[in-house]
């Protein structure tokens, strides 16, 4: 006996079909990895099955009629989450949410009291959030939630984050006054809260919640239950956390629920970070409250099955009434308005209609048990945004929308991050939302353009991208002539009397073109060595051949002088040299030309990363016989005085021997602005490819969670959504090895659905899509047995729906 289409060195995946041959005779009963019986059939020469039930060791037993032993054989199945969708693009775009979440460097470990913790991010928020997606690929999760359960303060405040012990003690300085700083006892590890965060205590709630669901660990979850309350008891007993005025969570002016405060709100504390009971101007951020109301949700749960009802019914009460005092204060009858201040007709000049912004957890709030109709109104506001969207706007996933003009300097420019950077993480939560609350054509769309974005930025899913690119004011440019003062070749060799490019022979720029050149949007006029005596560039040096300083006379005024340069014989942050502005009325400006900052070398040469719009960006790229890349940036000076005429430039060498080479030079009349970078910072990639991963898994391919370990699940196929008419879909745990698979093939002619289930679970309820003319529904099971059904409707989706008992592979062929 044995399985012809089947090799022992490679496990099974479930649905997969096998073919048993050469039976004696007698009976055959085949079991799953729990050793339940899923098979049982009169042995034949040749039976095929579908593998189902359990993962682990399948055995499959051939037996006499007398329940005597004749053969037995075993063979592995493992469940690991894929989706093979028709098509692939999909399955690509979970691969690649996969491949971000893995590949961040945010991952690692700590070791606090003895005891190695391994978690996805060091911060409580980013891993959980990561831990949404990598629930479904890791196995090692209760770690994260561990670390910040046994770490938590005593009145039940929850750390935001675990850092080795910074040497300068600069969070002490920042975060002692309030403890929101504590060293381990040995001194290598610091906890850090951020005091302006209200979020923190409900996002722990929701890590043990997943990694409960997870790993179905009862009995490690109700170990984690006493600090579970005692966090979200914290959040409405602490003068900084609680509103007294509204009964709801409170912060001070953040931009949704990250962690600075606008400028003049940071002004009251003297740190954006910081708050004080007293001067803070609070407010409530909605965000803060559906994520609580969640946790107090998921929190109930977990206290019912630990048979702690009556504080079950404290936190279900508590969320309720929350809810309500929620929507009076902060829903518009489109979407949640931002910020609410306590502080009644309290305006800030930030430059935006502050009750217009539509902000980051609009998307979350999706997902956290808010209502059909202002989920609905949710979605519409992102479907209205996506149809007036700004200049090179990458979708409509905002961190905030309008943002800000003014309020938030320094690395949150407009556009950029936190303040109008588009993210996906708003995308997989939106995506997700979508498909659940009858919007699942938008949902598809939504992830299709992020699979697009993905592949369009070197095939990873990048935490927040440019919100858009305004367009810049039309640029008057005056290139400079700098022939007369050229003094290098840009070829190795150069010529008598003119020193070759660096003395280093063919490493040179020969494919350097000269005369009249455009590059990065900026015109340049380059000299000729062909007709300029071999003289191309301003070469300086202080070396015999070279210049120490060569000065240009102007005579014109200015709001940026950009360079096309480059730079060697120095390491990154040294410096290649000064440029300084004499003005007319004898005042001067003197910057350093800094490699790495305003500058690279010419081999391989890369812009320094900068938020906004950019001041420097790489210009020209070619090759010579030492390096097949090789390059020179375009970096636009700010002229702090563009009304006061230059008289002339002053270009200075370094002291040290470094070599600065200028190839061109061009004035302008407004100041430099390079389009940003596509793809802007500040966010873990794992946590914005977690959201996707989330609104691929529970969103499109429809499988939830409705117990622990998916004993019992929910699967609503959404294909017919993406015009896919068949797919591979399992989901699994590795934490607990629980899983649930199906096989979902559409045929349209016949107007029907099957559908093959699996899982290690007892129980699916099913939610499947059908077309909008559907008006009835019948759901045949097996050989042909009817299952109860009924058709339900959300906006104007209709969904066929109906139970399913696991044992083994289930089918059901649904005509509509």
């Amino acid at each position: 006996m044995y399985l012809a289409n089947h090799n022992p060195a490679r496990a099974v995946a479930p649905l997969d079909e096998l073919e048993l041959r050469d039976t004696p005779g007698g009976r055959i009963i085949i079991s799953d990895g729990a050793r339940r019986v899923y098979l049982r059939s009169v042995a034949s020469s040749s039976l095929r099955f579908t593998v189902g039930g359990a993962a682990g060791r399948h055995t499959i037993l051939n037996i006499t009629e007398d329940n005597r032993l004749i053969e037995r054989v075993y063979f592995q199945v493992e469940a690991v989450t894929r989706i093979d969708d028709e098509g692939g693009e999909f399955a690509e775009l979970l691969d690649t949410a996969y491949l971000t979440m893995i590949g961040d460097a945010e991952m690692g470990q700590v070791r606090w009291n003895g005891r190695v913790y391994h978690f996805f991010v060091r911060w409580l928020r980013d891993h959980v959030h990561t831990l949404k997606g990598m629930k479904y690929f890791h196995s090692r999760l209760r770690d994260g939630i561990d670390l910040f359960r046994e770490s938590q303060r005593a009145d039940g405040m929850i750390w935001d984050n675990v850092y080795p012990r910074e040497p300068t003690r600069h969070w002490d300085d920042r975060f002692s006054a309030g403890d929101f700083i504590q060293v381990s006892e040995d001194g290598t590890v610091e906890f850090k809260r951020i005091p302006v965060e209200a979020d923190v205590e409900y996002l722990f709630v929701e890590g043990l919640y997943f990694t409960w669901k997870a790993t179905g660990d009862d009995l490690w979850m109700q170990h984690s239950l006493d600090a579970a309350v005692r966090a979200l008891d914290y959040c409405v007993t602490s003068p900084l956390r609680w509103s007294a005025a509204h009964g709801l969570i409170k912060r001070g002016y953040t931009i949704d629920t990250w962690d600075f405060q606008a400028e003049d709100d940071a002004t009251v504390s003297g740190d954006p970070m910081r708050i004080d009971a007293e001067k803070t101007r609070f407010g409530i951020m909605f965000g803060d409250n559906t994520g609580y109301i969640a946790a107090c949700r998921s929190l109930a749960e977990m206290l019912e099955l630990a048979e702690r009802g009556g504080e079950a019914e404290r936190f279900r009460q508590r969320a309720g009434e929350m809810q309500s005092r929620l929507n009076e204060v902060s829903w518009d009858g489109q979407f949640f308005i931002h910020h609410v201040p306590e502080q009644y007709g309290l305006v800030r000049d930030l430059g935006v209609d502050e009750d217009a912004q539509l902000s980051l957890s609009n998307a979350y709030s999706l997902n956290r048990g808010i209502g059909q109709e202002q989920a609905a109104a949710i979605i519409r506001a992102y479907q209205a945004l996506r149809n007036q969207l700004p200049e090179g706007a990458p979708g409509e996933w905002y961190t905030i929308y309008p943002p800000f003009e003014r309020g938030y300097g320094g690395h949150n420019s407009t556009w950029q991050y936190m303040n109008g950077g588009v993210t996906p993480i708003v995308a997989g939560e939106l995506a997700r939302g979508a498909l659940a609350h009858g919007f699942e054509r938008y949902g598809v769309d939504v992830l299709r353009r992020v699979a697009a974005l993905a592949n369009a930025n070197g095939g990873r899913i990048d935490a927040v991208y440019t919100g858009a690119y305004p367009a810049s004011p039309a640029t008057r440019f005056s290139p400079l002539d700098i022939s007369a003062r050229a003094n290098i070749d840009t070829k190795g060799e150069g010529a008598e009397g003119v020193p070759g490019w660096t003395g280093e022979g063919e490493n040179d720029l020969h494919e350097l073109p000269g005369g009249d050149q455009t590059f990065a949007g900026v015109p340049f006029s380059l000299p000729d060595p062909a007709t300029n005596g071999r003289r191309a560039a301003l070469g300086l040096r202080r070396a015999p051949g070279y210049a120490a300083e060569i000065t240009l006379e102007i005579g014109a005024t200015a709001a940026a002088v950009y360079l096309l340069h480059t730079v060697s014989a120095t390491k990154a942050g040294g410096v290649g040299g000064t440029i300084t502005l004499h003005y007319a009325d004898g005042a001067t400006h003197t910057e350093y030309i800094v490699r790495g900052v305003n500058v690279s070398g010419w081999w391989y040469p890369e812009a320094p990363q900068q938020h906004g719009p950019r001041s420097i960006a790489l210009a020209w790229q070619g090759r010579n016989a030492s390096c097949r890349n090789i390059g020179l940036l375009a970096y636009g000076l700010n002229n702090p005085r563009p009304q006061q005429p230059i008289e002339r430039i002053s270009l200075r060498a370094a002291d040290d021997g470094a070599f600065w080479a200028v190839c061109g030079i061009t004035l302008a009349d407004q100041p430099p602005a390079f389009p940003a970078d596509p793809v802007s910072f500040g966010i873990p990639d794992n946590w914005a490819a977690a959201a996707v991963t989330y609104g691929l898994i529970e969103g499109l391919a429809g499988v939830v969670d409705e117990a622990t370990a998916f004993n019992s699940a929910q699967i609503a196929p959404r294909w017919l959504a993406a015009e896919i008419d068949s797919a591979l879909v399992t989901v699994a745990y590795p934490a607990s090895g629980g899983y649930v698979a199906y096989r979902y093939e559409h045929d349209r002619a016949g107007r029907q659905i099957v559908l093959t289930v699996t899982g290690s679970g007892e129980r699916v309820s099913c939610r499947l899509l059908l077309p909008a003319y559907a008006q009835h529904v019948t759901v045949a099971v097996g050989g042909g047995g009817e299952l109860a059904s009924h058709l339900s409707l959300i906006e104007q989706s209709r969904y066929a729906e109906f139970e399913l008992a696991l044992l083994g592979a289930a089918v059901v062929t649904v005509g509509y």
